[in-house]
């Protein structure tokens, strides 16, 4: 467990250091103009959301998220505890700095924005934030490696294959490049440590627990959904009193959450969300900026009536055979298949994405190799990516930046070839029930043999 947590606290900070070349002089390579808005950013690898998050929608003037400010800003249209936890960030940096925020609301609001003093302000609100993604992913490898080595009371409800060294099993989480490339980079880890929570809470026989928590992770980040589903599919035959209180603590939570929610923001933070997902025109990384970029540009409803269908038809499909399967150490391989559909298909494809799916595929197929594969693909996408934006590898004139669109297609390929390799294993002859290896092979960590379980039970 030591080694770990200092393992990823490790390559953590390895990856802030190497975004201290971006903080320097107030910032400015996060605020560029040139030759696209933050293209200095994007060029040197250093893109993230939160400078101009704290900057650019009155954060820095102590705004609540969601509010217009008489229409002085725009909408930060967040969900409710994502806007809970910008805001409380950026009061830490108020405190810190101690800014006239008075004399900062009655300044035009492009001023604020290009202001000396926010701009630092912003290079704190992006470390203390980078900082509490750190522990977040340290939360979430403590309470998975907790699960994994209590008693066997509850070995049954295990939503992963049992492993027989848990910390080595996790350690291709702790020691993730894209940990290392993206840290800093958004809030993508805080919906991480919750899944891990609550799929934690589950282990340990806590359905309602494990209801709460990942009710607010789909409320946080709405892509634990995806994990929700065939948790309650694969529990629904053997465990169905746990997986009842299960399914009636996760839907109050989201109904009472969902209201709380539309309230508060007068539904910005529920209803903008949907429709950036079906409706972006603007995404990245995906299918069909790939399309876009190669001249191929579908209408937005068009997309969203192809990225709905695909994704009702993955759930159902999910839901289908993990209730048949009946077997609960397969959820995380379930949830893996079911959020690649919805992210392949889906209108963006941001480079944060790439960590929802890694703490799944970690839980469900902790093989470094397979993984390091896919992880290399997905680091290749998110620095293509951002040399599109930055426009250091776009053609002169119309032409299509094949870079791009080749780092899209090995993205595809590889999630693929992931999910394959996923279920082709449970079915190996050489894989026991829970989907471990065979003893001696290089796949999964096996676990004890079961004549010397029954030795040590006597």
């Amino acid at each position: 467990m030591r080694i770990l947590l200092a393992t990823a606290a490790l390559v953590g900070t390895l990856g802030l250091a190497t975004k201290t070349s971006c903080a320097v002089a107030d910032g400015h390579r996060w605020f560029s103009t040139s030759p696209v808005p933050a293209g200095t950013s994007y060029a040197r690898l250093c893109a993230s959301e939160l400078p101009g998050e704290y900057a650019t929608t009155g954060l820095a003037e102590g705004v609540l998220p969601w509010s217009r400010d008489d229409g002085r800003w725009p909408v930060n249209a967040v969900p409710l505890p994502i806007g809970a936890l910008q805001y409380a960030s950026a009061s830490v940096v108020h405190l810190l700095a101690q800014p006239d925020l008075d004399a900062r609301s009655s300044m035009d609001a492009v001023r604020v924005e290009v202001a000396d003093d926010v701009r630092r302000e912003a290079v704190a609100y992006t470390g203390l934030v980078a900082l509490l993604s750190l522990v977040a992913l340290l939360v979430s490898l403590v309470v998975l490696a907790r699960a994994s080595v209590r008693s066997r009371t509850h070995d049954a409800l295990r939503p992963w294959p049992s492993w027989g060294a848990p910390a080595a099993a996790l350690m291709p989480l702790a020691a993730s490049p894209l940990v290392a490339l993206l840290i800093g980079v958004g809030w993508d880890l805080v919906g991480v440590a919750l899944m891990s929570i609550g799929l934690a809470a589950w282990t340990a026989g806590r359905a309602r627990t494990a209801g709460v928590v990942l009710g607010i992770a789909v409320l946080t980040a709405w892509w634990p959904l995806a994990v929700l589903l065939p948790l309650i599919a694969t529990a629904l035959l053997r465990h169905a009193r746990a997986a009842g209180r299960l399914v009636v603590t996760s839907v109050l939570t989201l109904v009472v959450g969902g209201a709380v929610a539309a309230v508060t923001t007068s539904g910005a933070a529920v209803g903008t969300g949907v429709q950036r997902w079906l409706y972006r025109e603007d995404g990245v990384g995906s299918i069909w900026a790939a399309l876009r970029e190669m001249g191929f540009d579908p209408s937005p409803q068009v997309v969203a009536a192809i990225v709905i269908a695909v994704c009702a038809f993955a759930a159902s499909m999910t839901f289908v055979s993990a209730s048949r399967s009946g077997d609960v150490a397969q959820t995380a391989r379930f949830a893996f298949v079911l959020l690649a559909v919805m992210l392949l298909v889906s209108t963006t494809y941001a480079p944060g994405y790439a960590l929802w799916l890694l703490p799944l595929a970690v839980l469900a197929r902790p093989v470094w190799r397979d993984l390091l594969v896919w992880q290399a693909v997905e680091v290749f996408l998110v620095v293509a990516t951002w040399w599109h934006l930055g426009q250091s590898t776009q053609p002169v004139g119309e032409a299509t930046d094949v870079v791009y669109v080749v780092a899209i297609a090995a993205h595809v390929a590889a999630t693929i070839w992931l999910a394959v390799r996923m279920t082709l294993v449970v079915g190996d002859s050489g894989a026991d029930a829970s989907g471990a290896s065979a003893p001696g092979s290089s796949g999964i960590p096996s676990p004890e043999e079961p004549h010397v379980l029954h030795e040590l039970r006597r």
